[in-house]
């Protein structure tokens, strides 16, 4: 049986993550393992997540807080399924498209990306909606290959690929190197619609226009990047197909 691993980072989301455990929970656990990690969050999550996850599910906690991607290979260390992919806290994403984007992967070496709707008639998206366009613009230009809003926290990648990309970013950045990655690799990228619900800053939100600038260097930093070599990658598809 095919299993997922679900990374979901955490940093003071007390208002949110019970609804989050409670909608993860809801998912055939026999296929998706669990890992929370909770990035040094300063309210109540620490003790929310005590009350409301499962002995059996695991859960990783941070003195500091470290940033996004830092705590994501935090759990990638642990995660032992198939296919991993990252859960935000924050109610945005519905867990129950992580089964339908599983049902495009097959078992093929791809990564399957939930396309957001992009909500441009809503003006407190513009900014957002269009920092994310621009990046892939760039990702066209620096690649020459085209996806349609690489920032999508669902990115359903096979496990054994996702690790060998040895991840150095620690913040949002993330998503921008392992699109970079996978690229550089020639994994194709499949993509899907998906249901999303955007939160505003003063929901919480905690992208800025400064992730941007980020954003745009690590594309350009990845750009002469060289996957490992193919006889390693026969042996990653050979570990995996034994599962």
């Amino acid at each position: 049986m095919t299993v997922v691993s679900i990374i979901i980072p955490v940093y003071n989301e007390a208002r949110t993550i019970e609804r989050v455990c409670f909608q993860l929970q809801e998912l055939p656990q026999e296929r998706f393992e669990l890992i929370f990690v909770d990035d040094g969050s300063s309210d109540e999550t620490a003790c929310l997540l005590k009350a409301n996850v499962p002995s059996d599910v695991t859960v990783i906690r941070l003195n500091i807080n470290r940033g996004k991607t830092a705590a994501v290979r935090e759990g990638l260390a642990l995660a032992t399924g198939d296919w991993v992919i990252v859960q935000d806290a924050d109610l945005e994403y519905d867990p129950q498209d992580i089964v339908r984007l599983l049902d495009v992967a097959g078992k093929s070496d791809v990564a399957v990306y939930g396309l957001r709707p992009s909500y441009w008639s809503r003006p407190s998206r513009l900014m957002f909606a269009s920092g994310v366009l621009f990046i892939d613009l760039c990702f066209l230009l620096i690649y020459g290959r085209w996806v349609r809003d690489h920032a999508t926290c669902y990115k359903l990648i096979p496990r054994h690929v996702l690790v060998s990309f040895d991840l150095q970013s620690t913040g949002f950045e993330g998503c921008v190197e392992i699109t970079a990655k996978l690229m550089r690799s020639k994994i194709p990228i499949r993509q899907i619609p998906i249901s999303y619900s955007p939160r505003s800053t003063s929901e919480g939100k905690k992208l800025s226009w400064r992730h941007g600038f980020a954003a745009l260097w690590t594309a350009w930093q990845w750009r002469a990047w060289l996957p490992k070599t193919s006889e390693n990658r026969v042996c990653f598809n050979a570990e995996a197909h034994e599962r």
